[in-house]
């Protein structure tokens, strides 16, 4: 999901080794959690952002901390337990479900049973009308959610709510404590989907306030809940002290401070003052860091993301791409990967030539690329040029990219690297955010080449093939698809392995799509998959990873 990387998301694979930016040599292992301590009750967890969140609204919010901060606050049908990758953090399982959902044999109408016990922060019952509540509040026009695409293609009603034709999701039923949920075709990723924070059991206050703003504190029905946030300064964060569930619940505050540079964050944990340098410090700090500290030790580890890092190219007529798969072969070759993930300073993860990213649809490790000749060690020129013969077009091509953080440099690597093949390409750099926006609205996507990443919204191949490539879900705004890439052949057989249940069938379906598109017409250039590199005080204690929500605030502790 472009929001974990918007600003700057998910998963650890079993085995996955991690690539030095700058050299080949692996990093210690990533799959192993740190040591646990006993847990301490009690006392305040510090952690720090450079800049603010977008919401901490749960309809609202698109954004890797705020996802991370309600992992802690909010209590979901379907959730990630509290353990890391290795253990079976990314496996889905029932929450505030009783066990998992009743499925007709259409696979089109899901029955939940809801648990009793859990309570909102203001002492109120969750029932299985709390979850309906949210779905309805997540379709309404007026709220505008960017998220409400989780569910709008496929529950019954959804769509005809964002519509304005209806004022609540007639595919989504509450009596009692069932909640049944109907859709318009079977979508086996369903409960991936429901384990994502817009789909958490809301308040009916909550529920009537459809402000575009969002609402900065709220009850919820987590370990914890918002209790205070002063926008662009701080976020408090308290214990839910009517929480019975089984979740961790260690401290008693979790207190978010917002505005400080990365190197002044970096200076606050080392001092212990802040725990948790929550987006990340400097880069150019992380070699030093693990050199004083150690790797997956004490206080610096390292964790693969599910994600992925790629130059999409523009498919739509009128540019470089359209109908030009052999030019989309020859960048393919020529592209330095390895210059390009070094931008990214130490330890920033792996280089790669497919579309699906290590602990995703059955790809297991990192170095499991395609065998399609895509250099991930060195760009191949010839080769590229070759292939590129007569088919660069103008010769000329725009690239978009961040005005910040790598983005420049590595916009620099592609400019040269093009040049090797015929293909001057003009850099234009922009806010990051203004990028995504622009980018994804089509008649403004004026773009050859667009500096593009993606983390998951949830643990399902789908949330990468079908969101990111299907060509009948472009539309003139909101595309997730900013390589407009259109296949009719591929378009099908995207749409034939969302059908197939979660498994081995399923996992080969999408790989076999990954191969076929980079082989056939590749709709990128796929780089590299992030590592996470996460830094904490000594006074950080209980550290868990889980793959999907990251650092897992309800468990910390302090030591």
């Amino acid at each position: 999901m472009e929001k974990r990387l918007w600003f700057s998301i998910v998963s650890a694979a079993i085995g996955v080794g991690l690539i030095i930016a700058a050299s080949a040599t692996a990093a210690p292992s990533a799959q192993h959690p740190a040591k646990v301590v006993k847990a301490a009750a009690g006392g305040t967890l510090v952690t720090e952002l450079n800049s603010d969140v977008d919401y901490t609204d749960p309809q609202l919010t698109y954004y890797v901390p705020s996802w991370e901060m309600q992992y802690a606050t909010a209590c979901k049908l379907m959730n990630y337990p509290d353990k890391e990758a290795s253990q079976g953090g990314g496996e889905v399982q029932p929450e505030v479900a009783a066990a998992f959902p009743i499925v007709s044999k259409d696979g089109k109408t899901y029955t939940f049973t809801v648990k009793p016990g859990f309570k909102f922060s203001d002492g109120s019952a969750v029932t299985s009308a709390n979850f309906k509540m949210a779905i309805d509040r997540l379709s309404q026009p007026k709220l505008a959610s960017s998220t409400s695409f989780l569910g709008s293609d496929i529950i019954v009603g959804m769509q005809d709510v964002l519509d304005g034709k209806a004022s609540s999701v007639s595919g989504v039923t509450a009596k009692g404590n069932k909640l049944a949920i109907k859709l318009t075709h079977a979508a086996p990723d369903l409960l991936a989907r429901l384990a994502t924070p817009p789909f958490q059991a809301i308040t009916a206050s909550l529920a009537g306030n459809h402000d575009p703003a969002g609402v900065n504190t709220y009850a919820s029905c987590g370990p914890y809940y918002y209790a205070a946030r002063t926008p662009n300064r701080s976020i408090k964060i308290h214990r839910n002290t009517c929480y019975k569930g089984p979740r961790p619940h260690h401290v008693d505050t979790i207190q978010v401070n917002v505005g400080n540079s990365p190197d002044v964050i970096y200076q606050n944990v080392v001092k212990g003052t802040t725990d948790y340098a929550e987006d990340g410090v400097t880069p150019t700090l992380y070699a030093g860091i693990a050199q004083k500290y150690g790797v997956n030790k004490k206080q610096f580890f390292t964790r693969p993301e599910l994600e992925i890092d790629y130059l999409a190219l523009n498919h739509d007529p009128g540019r470089l791409f359209h109908n030009n798969p052999q030019l989309a072969k020859a960048v393919n070759y020529a592209v330095d990967r390895h210059a390009y993930l070094a931008q990214r300073g130490f330890l920033a993860g792996v280089r790669t030539n497919r579309i699906l990213p290590p602990g995703m649809g059955g790809v297991t490790k990192a170095t499991e690329v395609l065998k399609n000749g895509y250099p991930i060690k060195a760009p191949n020129a010839k080769k590229a040029k070759s292939i590129a013969g007569g088919h660069t077009g103008s010769g000329k091509a725009e690239m978009w990219a961040p005005n910040s953080g790598p983005g420049p440099l590595q916009a620099q690597v592609v400019q040269y690297n093009l040049k090797q093949i015929g293909v001057d390409v003009t850099i234009k750099l922009l806010p990051r955010a203004q990028q995504f926006v622009t980018a994804r609205n089509r008649a403004q996507a004026t773009y050859d080449i667009n500096w593009s990443a993606w983390g998951a919204d949830y643990n399902d191949p789908f949330d990468f093939i079908n969101i990111l490539l299907d060509g009948t879900s472009i539309g003139p705004s909101a595309n997730n698809n900013d390589a407009y890439y259109d296949s009719a052949k591929f378009n099908a057989q995207m749409h034939k392995a969302a059908l197939i249940a979660p498994g081995a069938n399923r996992n080969a379906a999408y790989q076999a799509l990954d191969k076929a598109m980079m082989a056939e017409d590749p709709p990128w250039v796929p780089i590299l998959n992030r590592a996470n590199r996460l830094f904490v005080s000594s006074h950080f204690g209980c550290f868990i990873y889980n793959p999907v929500a990251e650092v897992d605030l309800a468990a910390a502790c302090k030591k």
